[in-house]
């Protein structure tokens, strides 16, 4: 009966469009994101919900258009929106990163590397607890890009967490929660420069000349980043109690059903012939984004508008090649390590075919003008100042959350964020803590969202590097990520309405998540893992 209502509605919606002109904006862009959404939870099937959204978006696309046609919609999906996916330079780049990544950490393994890895990072693992510290830290430790970090430490853990019975769940949270909320507020990032950007951009669309530069702006407004500073500090109480709740608490309950790693390791060689090339990958990304920036104007800005594609792409192949060369010197034949590197990119082509996907369904919703509805909605509502960073944290999660792209709800809400705000500089009411709050409310609401978003591309990242299943993954940490968030709205409250210093402000946050996981965490896990 599901089925039968979800294809009817799939064939008439597009009528009900039919002859609407796209000159001014709409809500349709609404039916395939809550479409795909909604198929992925109940479903579990993430690339037919993520196709099925795509192909609806499509063709209501193609009936606002003189076009009008089923045809045509369906015929857009592969010969438009999926090959642009492909096709553009950008996304090229994160496919190639990957699956120069994944062959690099295929042949590590095989050759041994990796389990001298494991071995050496071992002896600090003692315990689930501290198993899961190590990959809570390496997150600081690649703490420029999101995509790297959750890439490498992703593939890293994963058999160390695995020996201690650890849920693949629970390693990917732990993961993708290190990820995005520390690229985001970190001072240098491939992240920053994006931020910063927009934030000019904002500035010179309202015609306002501040005494601060854009980059001054954000650092400002970093301590108002509520979510992903929230998020870290969760993860943390987090994994020092031992406890879990939701979902999560029945995956870490079922230890004999937790995955271990498909290859079995036949030897081992010393662990410095895979933390050299992890290093080397992390050095020359980080250069690489460097060297494509603006050097002549220092450190800091050479990396924030440094081109973050180019640097992963140099820096992966760099591990690669190096990776490879190290492994024919270990006296393993040409031909052994090239059927490595094509079992390495196999193993990744189910979370990159999610991924393109997903691509290809921002792709439409941007059509659509989602996005840039929901920002006009905001930007004509007759709103209180100092209400501003709640309504835009919450309107940038709900955007992110449909999108599955917190690039382009910054791209589209802080623009209109900043014009909304500078419109009461010659109030009464303005203050700057809440402009600096109502900025960084959009950035933490975009990360919110995407941690909840299950056509998300960090998300799926973050299953495809811990070797999770992706639907486990989004359900399990949705609970947690909703609780940070609730907080953070509660935070968010207090700062405007009460304007309550920031310490007192995160430790009441801090004070809060300890509760709520004691109350609602279950029995502690045994640190042994045994």
């Amino acid at each position: 009966m599901k089925r039968l209502f979800f294809f009817g509605f799939f064939l008439v919606s597009p009528q009900l469009f039919a002859g609407t002109e796209m000159n001014h904006l709409t809500w349709y862009g609404i039916i395939p994101a809550l479409l795909a959404i909604f198929l992925a939870i109940s479903t579990k099937q993430v690339v037919l919900s993520l196709l099925t959204g795509l192909i609806s978006g499509s063709v209501i696309q193609s009936f606002l258009h003189e076009s009008q046609s089923y045809f045509f919609g369906i015929d857009k999906v592969f010969d438009f929106y999926l090959l642009n996916s492909i096709a553009n330079r950008e996304h090229a780049s994160i496919l190639l990163f990957s699956f120069l990544i994944a062959g690099s950490i295929h042949i590590m393994t095989k050759m041994g590397a990796f389990n001298g890895l494991i071995q050496w990072l071992s002896k600090f693992a003692k315990s689930k607890r501290s198993a899961l510290l190590i990959t809570y830290f390496m997150g600081f430790f690649v703490f420029f890009d999101d995509y790297a970090n959750t890439l490498v430490v992703g593939n890293t853990m994963q058999k160390i967490t695995d020996r201690f019975k650890i849920s693949r769940e629970k390693l990917a949270f732990v993961v993708d929660a290190t990820a995005a909320p520390i690229a985001s507020i970190a001072f240098v990032s491939t992240w920053i420069g994006y931020e910063i950007q927009l934030i000019k951009d904002g500035l010179d669309s309202a015609n306002y000349d501040s005494l601060d530069s854009a980059y001054g702006i954000f650092l400002n407004s970093v301590p108002y980043s509520f979510y992903p500073i929230l998020m870290l500090i969760f993860v943390f109480i987090l994994i020092l109690t031992g406890k879990d709740f939701g979902s999560m608490k029945k995956f870490e309950a079922m230890p004999d059903q937790v995955l271990t790693s498909k290859v079995e390791i036949q030897k081992s060689i010393a662990a410095v012939w895979a933390i050299v090339p992890i290093i080397l990958l992390l050095f020359v990304t980080l250069f690489g984004i460097y060297i494509t920036g603006e050097t002549k104007r220092g450190v800091i800005n050479a990396i924030q508008t440094g081109n973050c594609y180019k640097g992963l792409l140099w820096g992966s192949g760099s591990c690669f090649f190096t990776v490879f060369f190290i492994s024919v010197c270990t006296k393993n034949k040409v031909s052994e390590n090239l059927n490595w590197m094509f079992e390495g990119f196999k193993s990744i082509l189910p979370a990159l075919t999610i991924l393109i996907l997903a691509w290809g369904l921002n792709g439409v919703l941007e059509d659509l003008k989602l996005g840039d509805y929901i920002g006009h909605i905001m930007s004509q509502s007759n709103v209180s100042f100092y209400i501003i960073p709640l309504i835009t944290f919450i309107l940038s999660s709900l955007v992110a959350f449909s999108t599955g792209s917190s690039f382009s709800t910054m791209g589209i809400l802080i623009p209109i964020v900043i014009s909304v705000c500078l419109s009461f500089k010659t109030t009464e009411y303005f203050e700057y803590s809440i402009f600096y709050a109502s900025i960084a409310s959009v950035l933490s609401g975009s990360v919110l969202g995407d941690h909840c978003s299950p056509i998300s591309d960090t998300t799926v990242l973050s299953s495809m590097a811990t070797g999770c299943n992706h639907i486990n993954h989004v359900n399990s940490q949705l609970i947690y990520c909703l609780v940070a968030g609730g907080i953070s709205v509660l935070l968010i409250f207090l700062h405007s309405i009460l304007d309550l210093n920031l310490i007192v402000l995160y430790i009441i946050g801090g004070v809060l998540i300890w509760l709520i996981i004691k109350v609602l965490g279950g029995k502690k896990f045994n640190t042994t893992g045994k």
